[in-house]
């Protein structure tokens, strides 16, 4: 009787499980970030969600402009926020375009309440 798992098979399935260890590993930094961030751990999430953004995850890469846009943990720098939310739309994250909307459209010094209530987030 002949066996289904041969040597090469046990060594065809063990490349690909050790090949699949990055992949997971990459996202857990963001998981742990959006953890952190509900528990309200900016400076957690902050770190969690830089270890990723330096990975290439875009769905960081855009938190990370969303707490410099609000000033979560961070002082609050439209510019900053704008820089990490370009980074993600050139990751291919096109959410990331929405935000950049509205921190790229800041009213300007002085602005009457009724033109800071048209530039605001919703």
């Amino acid at each position: 009787m002949r066996t289904l798992y041969t040597p090469s098979l046990r060594r065809s399935l063990s490349v690909l499980v050790l090949a699949g260890i990055p992949l997971t590993s990459a996202w857990a930094g963001y998981d742990e970030g959006v953890s952190a961030y509900q528990r309200g751990r900016h400076d957690v999430a902050l770190k969690e969600f830089g270890d990723a953004a330096a990975r290439g995850d875009a769905r960081a890469q855009r938190s990370l402009g969303l707490m410099h846009e609000r000033g979560e943990g961070v002082p609050r720098d439209p510019a900053v926020a704008a820089d990490w939310y370009r980074k993600a739309i050139a990751q291919g994250l096109t959410s990331a375009q929405y935000n950049l909307a509205f921190v790229t459209q800041a009213p300007p010094a002085g602005a009457s309440a009724t033109t800071q209530l048209a530039t605001s987030r919703p």
